[in-house]
């Protein structure tokens, strides 16, 4: 019987912060492949500046990069300008010569079990997005409200006698697929170009995900396999900090040393932080910013 090859898709371009992101996520994956443990995945980056990664040269992980430039990223951008329309393009690139269990991932996430359950359960046609965040017609978001008025009044189209409304929401920072159900990508970005233009959100992308893999079979979630910080955008600082600080390390130091900072703890400082902010704080858009972290003080806890 032959095994699928596994396979991990970023899209990493831009500015640093999202290189700090992606190397921290391969930093996490590593943590989980230690002791003589081997990782039989491939790792693929698509990238505008490969160079960027060789700082890591000694990176046991299986690192392939896909060069883009910037007339790469805006023609993927479509006639519609849309920045998620690249993550349908990146896919559907890499799934013209490949084969077999593609694991796309944000780069803010930090791997926190071993994902090879979840690639085998891909290669017998299980389909992953990171989360449920709950059924369009009964959400509370006033975007996700503003969706299901546009679906109710423009879209008829159904999936399993249901009208698009009625589906769930699923958060496509995380997409597990196996390439035979490559056509799907198809699908997806012709819903995207068709309907972005009439409703310009960024969730339209995602909701095409969670439209088309629906259609195909159950959603599984991702969640207990990564953690998605999306709506951290400013643990940007404490990782620019921390390969500041580890800059010219080796990738076992790195490894060891990123155990100690935590996501999950930052996400929890940031909710506690706005659950106790005053009415003249709110009025004054107080910020929340992580505490400067002294690293050669605690690098001494492990």
């Amino acid at each position: 019987m032959t095994i699928d090859t596994n396979y991990i898709v970023f899209q990493c371009y831009g500015n640093e912060g999202v290189f700090h992101e992606c190397a921290y996520a391969l930093l996490s994956l590593s943590r989980l492949y230690q002791a003589g443990v081997k990782c039989n995945i491939e790792i693929w980056i698509y990238t505008d500046n490969p160079g960027w990664f060789e700082a890591f040269k000694d990176c046991t992980l299986s690192l392939h990069f896909r060069a883009i430039d910037k007339a790469t990223i805006n023609e993927w951008r479509g006639s519609i300008d849309f920045v998620h329309r690249v993550k349908i393009e990146v896919l559907k690139d890499f799934c013209k010569d490949k084969k077999g269990n593609v694991l796309y991932t944000d780069t803010d996430v930090v791997f926190t079990h071993h994902p090879d359950e979840m690639l085998a359960a891909i290669e017998g046609g299980a389909l992953y997005m990171h989360v449920m965040e709950g059924r369009v017609s009964e959400a509370g978001n006033p975007v996700m409200r503003k969706l299901n008025n546009y679906l109710q009044a423009n879209v008829t189209m159904q999936v399993n006698g249901k009208g698009l409304q009625e589906l769930a929401m699923w958060n496509a920072g995380v997409l597990g697929f196996n390439t035979d159900h490559a056509a799907i990508l198809d699908e997806v970005l012709a819903f995207t170009d068709q309907q972005y233009p009439k409703f310009p959100k960024h969730i339209i992308e995602q909701f095409a995900f969670s439209v088309f893999f629906r259609q195909a079979g159950e959603i599984k979630a991702a969640a207990p396999y990564l953690l998605h910080y999306w709506n951290l955008k400013e643990a940007r600082l404490a990782l620019a900090a921390f390969f500041g600080t580890f800059k010219g390390r080796s990738w076992a130091e790195l490894v060891r040393y990123s155990s100690l900072l935590q996501m999950h703890v930052l996400m929890q400082e940031k909710a506690n932080f706005f659950s106790n902010l005053s009415i003249a704080d709110k009025m004054m858009k107080k910020r929340w910013q992580p505490n400067s972290m002294n690293w050669p003080e605690i690098i001494k806890q492990i």
